[in-house]
């Protein structure tokens, strides 16, 4: 059990280390493949210094060539990816094979959800070469899992069920604004997630993405960093409520029932 857990933490770290690449390279319009390198001096960094967690601790965080710096986003985000992939594993346990293909789309949704999360948080963007190919791949996905399990395509349909009804409050919210309220990044993001989630979980998802996201505004604006009128990246919201649906949306469901004594 532990060495399995210790597995699936470094898996997780040395995947977080690539998703540092793509939210950095990524919203340059850079490509993702290519040798790293310092940003402040431009040396290319040895593999010694590309271990995921363990070559930050021996640098101590400075770059072994210029000494600048090295952001502490970097390990924060390995560490991140570490914790929700040990997380999925152990809180599903898989053992049959529906498991373990559960287990495998939750893991991508966790790394697509780690880059929608940083790059919307910085940027204010979601990018479609991004939510596009995982809207495919999330399909894909559903497919296969359909024909290898024999499911007459319940998971498609589901997924497809999931992205229409999931995009469709945001795409309305976004027409009948004129986009004041809502970007057209936060209708495509709903696409994946939809299809991830299915139908009706990703209800469970919208509503822990606007519950969270009502608390994080109402505090900023007590704090004073918001006003009203300000925007906010809700595409990070959305993908927290995604990974926690994908694991509690019966719970959410079953409780919500009980409230109203069905």
């Amino acid at each position: 059990m532990f060495l399995l857990g210790t597995i699936w933490f470094v898996l997780g770290a040395a995947i977080g280390s690539f998703l540092n690449v793509v939210v950095l390279r990524m919203p340059k319009g850079e490509p993702i493949t290519g040798y790293s390198r310092c940003p402040v001096c431009k040396a290319r960094l040895r593999y010694s210094e590309l271990i995921p967690l363990v070559s930050f601790i021996l640098l101590k965080g400075k770059c072994k060539n210029c000494n600048t710096g090295i952001s502490w986003r970097y390990p924060i985000l390995e560490s991140v990816t570490a914790l929700l992939f040990l997380g999925f594993w152990l809180a599903i346990s898989p053992q049959t094979l529906a498991e373990y293909f559960f287990l495998f789309e939750s893991l991508i949704l966790s790394s697509f959800a780690v880059v929608v999360f940083v790059i919307d948080f910085e940027h204010y963007l979601i990018l479609d070469k991004l939510v596009f190919p995982f809207a495919v791949l999330f399909l894909a996905l559903n497919l296969l899992q359909d024909i290898i399990l024999n499911q007459n395509f319940f998971s498609a349909w589901q997924g497809l069920l999931g992205a229409f009804f999931g995009a469709l409050p945001f795409y309305l919210i976004w027409a009948f604004s004129k986009a004041r309220l809502m970007g057209f990044g936060d209708v495509k993001l709903m696409l994946p997630l939809g299809l991830v989630l299915g139908w009706p979980n990703i209800l469970a998802g919208l509503f822990l993405a606007v519950s969270i996201g009502s608390v994080f505004g109402i505090l900023l604006i007590i704090l004073g960093k918001k006003t009203i009128s300000s925007a906010l990246p809700f595409g990070c919201f959305l993908v927290l409520g995604a990974i926690i649906g994908q694991l509690y949306a019966d719970s959410l469901f079953s409780w919500y029932l009980s409230i109203l004594g069905l």
